[in-house]
């Protein structure tokens, strides 16, 4: 019942001039808000898109000058560390053949006093020898 009563009362609305007409307007006004909203959707949204590619193209070039920044700063540093590795080479190599001569040195130094030490220790050995076997038969 509830239902019927309402049906009729809308189709009372419906048959109303006042109401066609409203209708009417409210569908033209729809209408033009709708195509309005795509032109104003179209030209913003190019307008947004040109603004957003600038500024994708503009942070894009700043993001390679970064990059050429940074590259050049790597390139300059394993330069400079190249020099460096060089310099302590050169540095390493004379302090290795220092230290070469200074055991040459050395080396012949013992090999000398060693040839002499066994020969007089050889001698005091045996010259001991005799005497405390003398020592000992007494």
């Amino acid at each position: 019942m509830a239902l019927s009563k309402i049906q009729t009362l809308i189709q009372k609305l419906s048959e109303s001039q006042n109401v066609k007409k409203i209708v009417t307007d409210v569908q033209s006004l729809s209408n033009d808000i709708q195509k309005k909203m795509q032109t104003l959707n179209t030209d913003e949204a190019v307008r947004k898109y040109k603004e957003i590619a600038k500024k994708v193209s503009r942070a894009e070039g700043d993001l390679q000058k970064e990059v050429t920044k940074v590259i050049v700063k790597l390139k300059k540093s394993a330069t400079d560390i190249e020099k460096n590795l060089n310099l302590y080479k050169k540095k390493a190599v004379q302090q290795r053949s220092k230290i070469e001569k200074i055991l040459k040195t050395k080396k012949s130094g013992l090999k000398a006093k060693s040839t002499a030490a066994p020969k007089k220790a050889a001698r005091k050995a045996t010259a001991k020898a005799p005497k405390r076997a003398a020592a000992k038969r007494k």
